[in-house]
């Protein structure tokens, strides 16, 4: 049992059994203690601003040999920030590997994560030797929880006419694919010759910080005796702070957990903050 829960009883047990004045105030002493300390965890990690993080990402590459042949490269670096790195390709989970084998043609996002939670990407484009297909992507914005988003491909080079896939979808002649919810989306073109290009892309709810969640933080969370500067917990009154908390305040606000000593968020506020969280939470 800890030390304050062992005082809390101690003094509960006293104030009954002796009807002591001096234990009935050390007991409202301990009461109040645990409402002011209860809004947020105890211990809370001192803000890093990865705005200003000096981490960055270095990458080289090898090509595949032809347009069948998944035999490219990527190898990661990073430096500043603070060690030890993690890294991703694309949508994968972060890990400690540096090194990402088996790739075909395609455009990749490598990204690293230090031990801060900040982060820094780089896109790098690998090509069949030989090969000069090439794509672009134009994206529309899907409503929150919903499949609104639209993705359109514009292929050039390479050998005409191509097909698109997106995901593990069937191949299609069509170059707009409409009806996508916000995330991420793996997207394959391939021209007549059999040559292909993949690349991921991720399409972005409407929502936005400056609107819609903001306000929400706003009256919840940077209040007194919350996440204000003072006390040692980590101010929500600054938008870096916000930023660099964004998926512990996605996980507590759906678990009910925050706001602390309060009714859960209505839906629409929950749904809010989850898609702008999941868009990468924007400064938008």
């Amino acid at each position: 049992m800890d030390r304050g829960r062992w005082c809390f009883l101690c003094y509960l047990k006293r104030a009954v059994n002796n009807k002591n004045i001096t234990y009935y105030v050390a007991l409202v002493f301990w009461v109040s203690l645990f409402f002011y300390t209860g809004c947020s965890h105890e211990n809370e990690p001192i803000p890093v601003d990865c705005a200003t993080s000096n981490l960055t990402l270095t990458i080289t590459s090898t090509d595949p040999n032809s347009c069948s042949a998944s035999d490219g490269s990527i190898t990661a670096s990073a430096n500043g920030g603070g060690g030890p790195y993690q890294f991703a390709l694309d949508a994968q989970s972060f890990g400690t590997s540096t090194k990402f084998t088996g790739l075909g043609a395609g455009m990749y996002q490598l990204k690293v994560k230090d031990k801060n939670g900040c982060e820094r990407a780089i896109s790098v484009t690998i090509k069949p030797t030989g090969s000069t297909l090439a794509a672009t992507f134009s994206l529309t914005n899907s409503s929150c929880k919903t499949s609104t988003g639209t993705l359109t491909i514009n292929a050039t080079g390479g050998t005409g006419p191509y097909t698109y896939r997106i995901n593990e979808g069937t191949a299609s002649p069509s170059n707009l694919i409409n009806a996508l919810a916000a995330g991420s989306y793996s997207v394959k073109v391939t021209d007549n010759a059999g040559c292909s290009i993949t690349q991921t892309v991720k399409v972005l709810s409407d929502i936005k910080f400056s609107t819609d969640v903001k306000s929400i933080i706003d009256a919840n969370c940077a209040i007194s005796g919350c996440h204000v500067s003072g006390g040692g917990r980590i101010s929500f009154t600054t938008f870096n702070n916000i930023q660099a908390n964004a998926s512990e305040i996605k996980s507590r606000t759906q678990s009910g957990n925050m706001p602390k000593n309060a009714a859960k968020l209505p839906l629409a506020e929950l749904n809010a903050i989850a898609c702008w969280v999941d868009d990468g939470a924007p400064n938008n």
